[in-house]
């Protein structure tokens, strides 16, 4: 009877973490066009306008060290199925912030997905969003 419950523990448990690794996919981020010499890239997923436009409150986040890469790529395992946008910059200096000069014009490469870069201003979440399915996927960003 024990052996018997130990094969059922085993065999619940397996199937617990079948579900918890099928509930999202691993979606890697190709970065490429990476100008600087070091520093890390900060890299943000959003999965509605209201989070993309507060840039505070990604769902998912990474920061990642580069020295001397010109591609870089990045993954992200267990995304869920959705809507998201990616927004990133690459911090040369440490700061965690976006450096801009005085008429509010980046100093520091940044990039979004769909590869959108506006003349005048940032990507709009409309712009930048991408659908996640059930499958890994690829997704170049290259920096401006």
């Amino acid at each position: 009877m024990k052996c018997t419950q130990n094969i059922f523990s085993i065999a619940l448990l397996a199937l617990t973490f079948s579900n918890i690794s099928a509930q999202g996919t691993k979606q890697s981020l190709i970065i490429e066009n990476i100008k600087g010499k070091k520093g890390n890239l900060m890299i943000g997923w959003y999965n509605s306008e209201a989070n993309y436009k507060d840039k505070n409150n990604p769902v998912y986040k990474k920061i990642v060290a580069v020295d001397q890469q010109k591609e870089i790529t990045v993954t992200f395992d267990n995304i869920p199925a959705g809507r998201y946008a990616v927004s990133l910059f690459f911090d040369e200096n440490g700061n965690k912030k976006m450096d801009t000069n005085f008429l509010g014009i980046p100093k520091e490469q940044y990039g979004f997905s769909n590869n959108i870069i506006p003349a005048t201003r940032a990507a709009h979440f409309s712009e930048a969003v991408f659908e996640v399915k059930d499958a890994p996927m690829r997704i170049p960003i290259r920096l401006k």
